[in-house]
């Protein structure tokens, strides 16, 4: 554990100056990709979550986190031997710092977001992977590191969106199968190329093309374009 992620961990004045700093329009975005970062660890990710991650990407529907609050703290109720109990408690924080960035009436406590670095890694510690905190971590300080960023939109959400492709390539496309031996920096040289794609307004099939071309041509193998399409697929969604 570093020291700047213990202190994290262990103070919430810290947790409270990295949410305060985020763009009011991606709070909603960094906390779901925060919870997000245990999708490949949680073995059966409650449906009340799943539906949370849909609300975060439609700003329209992020009015309806204030339900999705009480149908993940019920889940909770109805589950009282669920592990990690922090992962759900944490979702709980999510679905409300989403509803709070709706600007919808009786808003959730002022203060939900604080917690949310701290939650986030005490999370961690039920799976004893060190992988996984440093994943954390890296998310959470994702815009702390360039001040420039809270007070320009787009450039921020760019960095979300990157960072989305970046994890697809990680968890869901592997076309080599290691993402659970090798170092996470691993297919990080395709990032670039996708994410201009992205930007540029490139179509599934463009981009399934460009994925199976580095399948094909740069790590020499077969390639499956049939999982290419969905990779790319994904990629587009998380728009």
């Amino acid at each position: 554990m570093t020291t700047e992620n213990h202190n994290i961990k262990t103070n919430i004045k810290i947790g409270q100056q990295i949410f305060e700093n985020l763009p009011h329009d991606i709070k909603p975005g960094w906390a779901g990709l925060i919870l997000s970062c245990f999708n490949h660890y949680i073995k059966d990710i409650p449906a009340s979550i799943l539906e949370l991650y849909q609300i975060i990407e439609n700003k329209d529907r992020w009015k309806e986190a204030h339900v999705q609050f009480t149908r993940i703290r019920v889940y909770g109720l109805d589950n009282k031997n669920y592990k990690p109990e922090n992962y759900l408690r944490l979702a709980e924080l999510v679905a409300k710092v989403t509803y709070n960035a709706s600007g919808q009436v009786d808003p959730f406590d002022y203060d939900s977001g604080h917690y949310i670095a701290s939650l986030a890694l005490k999370a961690t510690e039920y799976f004893d992977d060190s992988r996984l905190e440093e994943e954390v971590e890296s998310v959470i300080l994702l815009f702390s590191r360039n001040k420039r960023l809270k007070d320009n939109l787009e450039d921020t959400k760019d960095v979300l969106l990157y960072k989305k492709i970046d994890d697809i390539l990680w968890y869901d496309w592997d076309p080599i199968g290691i993402n659970d031996i090798a170092p996470r920096d691993e297919y990080r040289s395709y990032v670039p190329e996708i994410f201009s794609l992205i930007k540029a307004k490139a179509g599934k099939q463009e981009i399934a093309n460009r994925l199976h071309k580095f399948e094909t041509e740069n790590m020499a193998m077969s390639g499956s374009i049939e999982n290419c399409l969905t990779i790319a697929k994904k990629i587009i969604c998380t728009q």
